[in-house]
């Protein structure tokens, strides 16, 4: 009787353990990932009022080129977009692959073919737009589509894929990291790029 006894007990507090255990887990889990999703989030908020303010600065120049309006949201939402899934899929191939070099090579250059892709559609769009309704010109508008894609690409696509490993590396999430920091740094980015390329167009 009391070997049953002993038996139950121990059972039973194996029984006990292990949903103590998966709380204590999970508990740590979800503080890590909202310290990760906070400190992202206010880099995020600091790079769109940065850009922002770059814009603000630069509303005059910005003005006397017809159409650089019309296509900043669409320039800006799409480097942030392509950047965000190039360090997405970079993320989740590294778990699968252990040719790190070949997956962030092959993830850069097919953002690149889709930053040049969707900056033609863009332009066209805004091209076609602009100059039925504001007198722009057509072949400017899509220049600087095209322009300030490719540009931000250069810049955003390598470095943020080699962040997303060392976020990777020292044991971080980087889905719950990458993308508010891409975000915040590609919409500054992008405002300077516009503002520089307008100047130059």
């Amino acid at each position: 009787m009391p070997m049953h006894s002993s038996r139950n007990k121990a059972e039973l507090s194996h029984i006990k353990h292990w949903p103590h255990v998966y709380k204590r887990h999970r508990k740590k889990v979800l503080k890590i990932n909202s310290r990760e999703i906070i400190i992202g989030q206010i880099i995020a908020l600091c790079g769109s009022i940065l850009a922002g303010y770059i814009l603000e600065l630069n509303k005059a120049s910005l003005s006397l080129f017809i159409g650089a309006f019309l296509l900043l949201p669409g320039v800006v939402d799409l480097s942030a977009s392509i950047t965000g899934a190039m360090c997405a899929k970079i993320n989740h191939l590294i778990n699968r692959s252990k040719n790190f070099a070949n997956v962030v090579i092959k993830s850069v250059l097919f953002a690149f073919l889709l930053a040049g892709t969707c900056g033609l559609i863009v332009g066209i769009v805004g091209g076609v737009i602009g100059s039925i309704l504001l007198d722009a010109g057509f072949t400017s508008i899509l220049k600087l589509s095209v322009a300030t894609l490719l540009t931000v690409g250069f810049v955003t696509f390598p470095s943020m894929a080699l962040l997303t490993l060392l976020i990777k590396k020292m044991g971080f999430d980087p889905d719950n990291i990458i993308g508010s920091l891409e975000t915040g740094f590609t919409d500054a980015l992008t405002a300077f790029t516009v503002v520089m390329l307008v100047r130059i167009l």
